[in-house]
């Protein structure tokens, strides 16, 4: 099941403004799925605030998306195509927004059911910036059949984030899902029935996020804020030392509180590891969802994701006796999602991430994950450009025999093949961040 994060101007700035950053999923209001309804004067609203909402919310006053990119989309333009940007830094919805501007184009967006039931307004304003529903965990017929059927009409470019959640690393590009993957194929199964199969293009985006001034006092202010609330002394040392020393104080107060003990000789990735895999395993039991054995960390938390939205969307089935007992399943569901996006905004980290590259945007990258654990937000810095890159794209017709003879190996092909442009791209940009002195 695809796994899709929040579309929008706003999603990720519910943590920063109101500090909800565990808030559960909320059942979707009657009518279940929310269809898009692009709406040009809203959009066209939309596009003129960007800059002021950016500026306030995202701290990003530059966006950077090199001539070139554009001209080699503009030679898409009536093509079908299907946009799948990275989305570790929690502002990509709002980018690409800019980017269908730059192009004189309206796009539509898959998003996350949830946000429609918490924030109906907001859920209304994303319907008619091009948004439109779906629900983890079940299989979303009226979702699928919209995703389908935007791909293969081609009357606009589609959003999809294949990563799903926001790792909030900026660095970092997490395991894509192979579900996008699929929707292009089903589309194009759609297309073939009709004659000559068109092409139908994965076009990969990396966006990175870098500071445009010197952001030292920033740092050690974050830490000073953080290691007083931790009663930590900061003492002499230098910002990667307190950094470290920081985190291991949030490590050892979620041991203390999961009642956890790692072995004495554990290191401190070990103890992370060993960390994330408890509170994953703990969930899983409490639902019992069972997990397949070696299966990749993230993969087991988009399972459990998948389950806790079934349980939740889901509705009830057989007389009332099932739906009291839904009512209570549900309600362990939603407090299983507070420990699911508290280890998803860990999942991602290691020790090592800051040592390797002692750029300001790491050090923010890791205090940012340290203030939502222990302020319950994070701040947002800056000021910030974002660097957007387009890569090369993938004709996913060239993939269709393939999937024909072998669905399975086809879709892990051409998912670990857009994945791998992605990661390209954003390691180049990683490049252009500054180390600091």
């Amino acid at each position: 099941m695809i796994d899709t994060e929040y579309f929008g101007l706003i999603d990720q700035s519910t943590e920063i403004v109101s500090g909800e950053t565990h808030t559960p999923p909320a059942r979707l209001p009657a009518g279940g799925f929310r269809p898009p309804k692009n709406n040009r004067s809203v959009i066209w609203l939309g596009r003129l605030l960007l800059p002021l909402f950016l500026r306030l919310f995202a701290r990003v006053v530059e966006i950077d998306v090199a001539e070139e990119d554009i001209e080699g989309l503009k030679k898409l333009k009536g093509k079908r195509v299907v946009l799948t940007p990275s989305h570790s830094g929690g502002f990509e919805p709002s980018i690409l927004f800019h980017l269908s501007g730059l192009l004189g184009m309206d796009f539509n967006y898959i998003a996350a059911s949830e946000i429609f039931g918490r924030l109906p307004l907001l859920g209304r304003l994303m319907q008619s910036f091009g948004a439109y529903s779906i629900v983890r965990g079940t299989p979303d017929k009226n979702s699928f059949e919209m995703t389908r059927r935007l791909i293969s009409g081609g009357r606009r470019w589609l959003v999809i984030f294949p990563e799903g959640d926001t790792c909030w690393m900026n660095d970092t590009l997490m395991p894509f899902q192979q579900g996008v993957s699929q929707f292009a194929f089903w589309a194009c199964e759609d297309l073939a029935r009709h004659g000559d199969l068109p092409p139908v293009y994965f076009v990969p985006v990396a966006v990175k996020y870098l500071y445009l001034k010197d952001m030292s006092v920033e740092i050690g202010r974050s830490l000073s804020r953080l290691e007083e609330r931790l009663n930590l002394k900061a003492g002499e040392s230098g910002p990667y030392e307190r950094l470290r020393r920081a985190g291991e104080a949030v490590l050892a107060t979620v041991e203390k509180e999961y009642n956890v003990r790692p072995p004495r000789t554990a290191s401190l990735n070990d103890r992370i590891q060993y960390m994330k895999e408890h509170i994953v395993g703990g969930i899983a039991a409490e639902l019992g969802v069972p997990l397949h054995a070696g299966q990749p960390l993230i993969e087991r938390i988009r399972d459990l994701f998948n389950a806790v939205d079934g349980i939740i969307y889901g509705g009830p089935e057989g007389p009332g006796y099932a739906r009291h007992l839904h009512y209570h399943r549900s309600i362990e569901a939603r407090g299983a999602y507070h420990s699911l996006k508290r280890v998803l905004h860990f999942v991602a980290l290691y020790d090592g991430y800051v040592r390797e590259s002692r750029t300001a945007e790491r050090f923010l990258d890791v205090i940012g994950l340290l203030e939502i654990e222990v302020f319950g937000k994070r701040k947002i810095r800056g000021p910030r450009k974002a660097v957007v890159r387009i890569g090369m794209p993938l004709d996913v017709s060239a993939y269709y025999m393939a999937y024909k003879a072998d669905r399975r190996a086809a879709l892990k092909a051409l998912t670990e093949d857009l994945e791998t442009s992605v990661r390209k791209m954003l390691n180049g940009l990683s490049l252009l961040a500054r180390p600091m002195a």
